[in-house]
């Protein structure tokens, strides 16, 4: 399972240009996105992307 946020300085949306993977806001500013990647077991979750070091 993949959580993903999407944070803006201004806009309400974030939509994406023709390139595919550029992130513009719908009333400008900055937009940027965050993934954490979570692998669902029977047991204990794993995060995948613990050891990406974003929270270090």
């Amino acid at each position: 399972m993949a959580i993903e946020t999407f944070i803006s300085t201004k806009s309400t949306m974030a939509v994406e240009l023709n390139d595919g993977w550029t992130l513009v806001g719908n009333k400008g500013g900055y937009v940027t996105q965050h993934e954490q990647t979570i692998l669902v077991t029977s047991n204990t979750p794993m995060v995948l992307t613990e050891a990406n070091g974003i929270w270090n």
